[in-house]
């Protein structure tokens, strides 16, 4: 095994003007974007020997890649998302958001972390394993899916479109921990019934914006009780009122209001439960002013969690350790990804690992580190040399 991964050369300057090359490219979601980036990524992947295309649908794309050895199992994928969050303000950015400069040893601009790097990182690797002739077996299949940062679209058309694998890697900002978890993301709509009025005479009314705050207030007891709530990995899990939608003129008690509701779900919690508890919490403020709600589901992204013993987990724990040399450990995915697909939707031992931090993403003057790019890309290919190596050699 020493020897093989010894036969690995990586390019740092293919990977970083890689990166770079990505970064260039807006694959803002929203509107999404990512044909163009979709469309240069299958580009690179018929490069390096691929069988590539780009599945295109709604005017949104992946860009998808089989890299077949032998017949024999295992599939791994490498899944990385094409859309990033919006750059906001160009003009609060120290470097273009879309220049995909590097300085100082950091390249920057929107997606640098999420997640671009990773799927620089993940083609590095892939480079140094085709350059270097090593025998595997089973096959390796990219996908870089479009719509993580919203909907989640992408992933669930490759999954629904019959797509197999034993093993996936999913590239996010991770600061190259092994990510064995994430939390579940439920997104709720809580709509307040009120009876309009003339301000001037607010008793003849019924206000649903003192009906929400009463029901924000009880939020706090509801957060405290979450608390006592705990996953090794995870912590607690979290909720958070975020958007509040009400009112036609500054003179008039509103008829109804919305409030959108955030809450970060742990995988033993169920979705049920948690969303009948809530309704109920929102009746019980509603009634207190003779009023009602009706709440429903937006969003809703499922936790996953895999076992720390899965062939996955080990290899990637062990590639950690080789590159990195420290002691490998696994860790808990604060946010949401879309391992919760692979995991829940189609059984695919899954892990969550790739350059950059949580704290970069979405932010102003956006940025991953060189090394750590390269790093990525080392420990993508010794996961890959681990558990794809052919049976004669292992």
């Amino acid at each position: 095994m020493l020897f093989e991964m010894s036969l690995l050369r990586f390019d740092e300057q293919y990977i970083v003007s890689l990166a770079s090359s990505l970064v260039r490219i807006n694959s803002e979601n929203p509107p999404g974007r990512e044909a163009e980036i979709a469309s240069f990524v299958a580009e690179r992947l018929s490069d390096l020997g691929f069988k590539a295309r780009v599945d295109r649908f709604d005017r949104r794309a992946n860009s998808l890649g089989f890299l077949k050895f032998s017949e024999d199992r295992p599939r791994m994928m490498l899944l990385g998302h094409l859309d990033t969050v919006p750059a906001g303000d160009r003009e609060a950015w120290s470097f273009p958001p879309f220049g995909g400069e590097v300085h100082e040893g950091r390249l920057y601009g929107r997606g640098a972390a999420d997640a671009k790097g990773s799927i620089a990182s993940m083609l590095g690797g892939l480079k140094a394993l085709v350059d270097s002739g090593v025998e595997l077996s089973g096959e390796i299949i990219f996908a870089a899916v479009a719509d993580e940062e919203l909907e989640s679209r992408g992933v669930r058309r490759l999954l629904a479109s019959g797509l197999k694998a034993e093993y996936a890697i999913v590239g996010e900002p991770t600061s190259l921990q092994v990510c064995i978890t994430h939390k579940g993301r439920l997104v709720l709509s809580i709509s307040f019934m009120g009876k309009s009025a003339h301000a001037s005479t607010p008793h003849l009314g019924i206000n649903p914006i003192q009906v929400a705050a009463n029901f924000i207030e009880s939020l706090d007891n509801f957060s405290r009780k979450l608390s006592e709530k705990r996953h090794r990995l995870l912590g607690s899990p979290t909720i958070s009122p975020t958007i509040i939608r009400g009112g036609v003129k500054d003179n008039v008690i509103p008829d109804s209001l919305e409030l959108v509701v955030d809450y970060r779900v742990l995988p033993q919690e169920d979705l049920k439960s948690i969303v009948s508890e809530l309704d109920k919490l929102s009746k019980k403020s509603a009634r207190r002013y003779g009023s009602d709600s009706k709440l429903r589901i937006i969003r809703w992204i499922p936790p996953a969690e895999v076992d720390e013993k899965s062939p996955i987990v080990l290899a990637a724990v062990k590639a950690v350790e080789d590159v990195l040399k420290i002691e490998g450990e696994v860790r808990g995915f604060r946010a949401t990804c879309d391992m919760g697909y692979l995991v829940n939707n189609a059984g695919i031992q899954s892990i969550i690992l790739g350059p950059g931090s949580l704290e970069q993403a979405h932010t102003i003057d956006e940025w991953v580190s060189v090394e750590e790019l390269v790093s990525a890309a080392k420990i993508y290919a010794f996961i890959i040399l681990n558990l794809l190596r052919s049976s004669e050699r292992s």
